[in-house]
């Protein structure tokens, strides 16, 4: 399990487009809690949103209900796949890091490397894995951060 909390709603401010299946994802591994959701829905129900009906839904619902809302709601989106929502909660972890705990970045990245499956995507961030491009780790930090920041902000 993550080590390293992130605040839903410091992660909302830095990319504020999540979609109910990345939420789902972050619910159910416990990134996120059903108070993060509802707060989510209740944030998003000002805009011209689609399934407004199931979303009031969600912020009227008993925790129990949560669950059920949410699937109706990914449902009726079209979903990222998996590898997707990964690589947004991953970007969003170490983004929510750069921004707000400088000091420790390289210690969550390995955090959230190895909760990850040590994946690929962000092996060349981890402090004891080779480098392959020999550029410093601070320099492959801010131009994974650019990156993605063009996908997910």
């Amino acid at each position: 399990m993550l080590s390293y909390n992130a605040k839903f709603e410091e992660l909302n401010t830095l990319i504020s487009d999540w979609k109910w299946s990345e939420l789902k994802y972050g619910l159910c591994r416990e990134y996120i809690s059903i108070k993060d959701v509802i707060s989510y829905a209740n944030e998003i129900l000002s805009n011209d949103v689609p399934y407004m009906e199931i979303i009031i839904q969600l912020l009227i619902a008993d925790d129990e209900e949560v669950d059920d809302i949410l699937e109706k709601l990914v449902s009726c989106e079209e979903s990222p796949s998996e590898d997707n929502i990964k690589s947004k909660w991953i970007f969003a972890f170490i983004y929510h890091a750069f921004t707000y705990s400088k000091d420790k970045i390289f210690d969550i990245i390995e955090d959230v490397y190895e909760e990850f499956d040590y994946t690929e995507e962000i092996s060349n961030l981890v402090p004891y894995m080779p480098c392959e491009d020999g550029l410093p780790l601070e320099d492959r930090l801010k131009r994974y951060i650019e990156q993605n920041r063009n996908i997910w902000c």
